[in-house]
């Protein structure tokens, strides 16, 4: 199974990341269920539930998930509408 190119590149971003912050002989296999839950410690285990989930904005990463551009021009739409009639 091949990971899309964005999932990719935050896959290499999370190991990278967590290379420089301590793991520079590389981030584990497993870590206890209870500190990866928290993003206290890195595992190639996360990495594998990201891709079987098909989890393409990496959130099990951590990763926020993008808001979509059609999404936060109605936000700012509905702001605007609310802003002309509290004035």
């Amino acid at each position: 199974m091949k990971a899309p190119r964005g999932q990719r590149a935050k896959i290499e971003e999370y190991v990278r990341k967590w290379e420089q912050r301590g793991y520079g002989e590389g981030i584990p296999d497993e870590a206890p269920a209870e500190l990866e839950a928290l993003g206290k410690v890195p595992s190639y285990r996360l990495i594998c539930l990201t891709i079987l989930k098909n989890d393409v904005a990496c959130e099990t990463l951590g990763y926020a998930r993008e808001k979509c551009q059609a999404y936060m021009e109605l936000k700012r739409v509905e702001i605007m509408r609310r802003n002309r009639r509290g004035a």
